[in-house]
C-alpha cells in the first residue's frame, strides 16, 4: 500500500512539473508572438513616420506620389490616415486653415511639448490614438509653412491597435486551448513516465519474492536433514550417507541459484561488459562440447554435433559458452533414456545461427513466449525434480541479446524441442 501511495505520489509530482512546464512554455511563446507582432505593427508605423519626417526637414524635389492626397496650400502629399500641426515658438497652432475646421476641432487641445521632439510616442485622444513624432524644422527647410517650426506628425492608429486587441484576444484563447492540452498531455506523459518505474517495481517485487521462495526450498532441505543427523549421535557415515548426498545435492542446488540471481542482479544494473573476439566455431566450442558425449553415453542418449570447419564470427567465448551450457543442461533435463539432443552451428553473409535441439517433449505454445521469463517453469514439479530455478533461459536471452541477437523456440516433429540462437557475424558499427 505504501509503495502504491509512493508511485502515485512521484506520478502527481510527474504530472504538476509537466503541465507547469508546458503551461509556462506556451505563455512565454504567447508573450514573445504577441510583442513580436505589435512591434512589427508600429514598426510599419514609425518608418512612415520617419520618412515624413525627411520630407519635412529635407524635401525632395521632383517627387510625387499621385495616389496619396494634397494637403490644402499645394503641400507635399502625405497618408490619408496622417496629419501635421504646427506650433510656432510659443506653442500656438499655425496651420489651422491647413488642418481645415474639422481636424482643427481634434487637435486645438494639443499642446508643445519640447521634451518629446524626436521621440515617437503614443497618444491617446477622444477623437482616436495616434503615433506622433514631434520635429523641430530648421530655418533653411524649403517649404516656408514649415521652416523654423514645430511640426507633431501623427498618424491615425485606431486600425492597427484594433487588429492588436483582436489578435491579443485570440492570442489568449489560443494560450487557454494550448493549457487544456497540456493537461491532457501531461498527464498521458506522466502515466506513461510512471509505466517502466512500476513495472521495474512489480518485477523487483516479484524477483525478491520469486527468489525467496527458490531459495527457502534448498534450505529447509538442508535443515531438515542437519537436524535429523543431530538426532542420530552414533550413526555412522554410511548409515546417513544419504541424508549428507541430498544436503550436498541441495547445497550444490543453492550454490547455483545464488550464482544463477548474481548475473541477473549484475546484468540489470548493466554492469557486466562483453569482451567480443573473432573466433572459429570449431576452436571455441568444441571442447565444451566434448564432455557432453560422455554425459549423453552414461545416459543412452544420442549426440551430435556440426560446426563449420571454417566458420568465424565476433563474439565473447565466456558468454557464449555459458549460453551453450544452458542450453544443453535444459536439453539433457527434459530428455529420456533413448531420445536425441544435437548441436549444429551455420553461418550466413551476415549472421550466425546455434541450433540446439532434442527430441524430448513439445512446448506448449502458450509456454513458448514465457520460458524465457524469471522463474517461469513449464511444470513446477518436474522442473524441482531436476534442479531447475527457472532463470537458465532468462539468463541465455540476456546473453543473447547483449550480443545484439535473438532466441527463439520452434517445435521439432513429433515431438521435441529446437532453440535457435541467431547472432551477428560482426559487431554493430564494424
Amino acid at each position: 500500500m505504501n509503495a502504491d501511495k509512493g508511485i502515485k505520489r512521484q506520478q502527481r509530482r510527474l504530472f504538476i512539473g509537466q503541465l507547469l512546464s508546458f503551461a509556462g512554455l506556451f505563455l512565454v511563446l504567447g508573450l514573445i508572438v504577441f510583442f513580436l507582432y505589435e512591434r512589427s505593427v508600429y514598426q510599419d508605423i514609425d518608418h512612415t513616420l520617419e520618412q515624413q519626417k525627411t520630407m519635412i526637414i529635407k524635401p525632395a524635389t521632383g517627387m510625387t506620389t499621385p495616389s496619396a492626397p494634397r494637403q490644402p496650400g499645394g503641400s507635399r502629399p502625405i497618408s490619408f490616415r496622417m496629419n501635421m500641426v504646427v506650433f510656432n515658438k510659443k506653442g500656438k497652432i499655425i496651420n489651422q486653415a491647413m488642418l481645415g475646421e474639422r481636424f482643427y476641432a481634434y487637435f486645438k487641445k494639443l499642446k508643445l511639448d519640447r521634451q518629446a521632439l524626436n521621440k515617437l510616442q503614443t497618444l491617446a485622444t477622444s477623437t482616436g490614438t495616434f503615433r506622433t513624432l514631434l520635429v523641430k524644422v530648421p530655418q533653411t527647410a524649403a517649404d516656408p509653412q514649415y521652416a523654423g517650426h514645430y511640426v507633431l506628425i501623427l498618424q491615425n492608429t485606431d486600425a492597427q491597435e484594433a487588429a492588436i486587441r483582436s489578435f491579443r484576444q485570440v492570442l489568449i484563447v489560443t494560450i487557454i486551448l494550448f493549457w487544456a492540452l497540456a493537461l491532457g498531455l501531461s498527464y498521458w506523459l506522466s502515466t506513461r513516465a510512471m509505466r517502466p518505474i512500476v513495472r521495474s517495481w512489480q518485477r523487483q517485487q516479484d524477483f525478491v519474492a520469486d527468489a525467496a521462495h527458490e531459495l527457502r526450498a534448498p534450505l529447509a532441505v538442508i535443515q531438515s536433514k542437519q537436524e535429523s543427523l543431530l538426532t542420530k549421535p552414533q550413526a555412522t557415515i554410511i548409515d546417513e550417507s544419504e541424508a549428507i548426498a541430498t544436503s550436498l545435492g541441495e547445497t550444490k542446488r543453492l550454490r547455483q541459484l545464488t550464482d544463477d540471481l548474481l548475473t541477473i542482479a549484475k546484468a540489470d544494473s548493466n554492469t557486466i561488459e562483453i569482451e567480443l573476439t573473432d573466433l572459429r566455431f570449431d576452436q571455441a566450442l568444441a571442447p565444451q562440447l566434448a564432455s557432453y558425449h560422455d554425459i549423453a553415453k552414461s545416459q543412452d542418449k544420442s549426440f551430435t554435433t556440426k560446426l563449420p570447419p571454417d566458420g568465424h564470427a565476433w563474439f565473447d567465448a565466456a558468454r557464449i559458452k555459458q549460453l551453450l551450457v544452458i542450453l544443453l543442461d535444459n536439453a539433457f533435463k527434459y530428455t529420456q533414456a533413448g531420445d536425441s539432443i544435437w548441436v549444429e552451428v551455420t553461418q550466413a553473409p551476415r549472421d550466425w545461427q546455434l541450433i540446439v535441439g532434442n527430441s524430448g517433449p513439445n512446448i506448449a505454445d502458450a509456454d513458448k513466449s514465457r520460458i524465457f521469463e524469471r522463474f517461469y517453469r513449464e511444470d513446477a514439479s518436474r522442473s524441482r525434480q531436476t534442479g531447475g530455478s527457472g532463470l537458465g533461459l532468462a539468463i541465455a536471452r540476456w546473453i543473447v541479446t547483449i550480443h545484439h541477437g535473438h532466441i527463439e523456440v520452434k517445435d521439432v516433429h513429433p515431438h521435441g524441442a529446437l532453440f535457435v540462437v541467431t547472432l551477428p557475424n560482426k559487431p554493430r558499427g564494424a
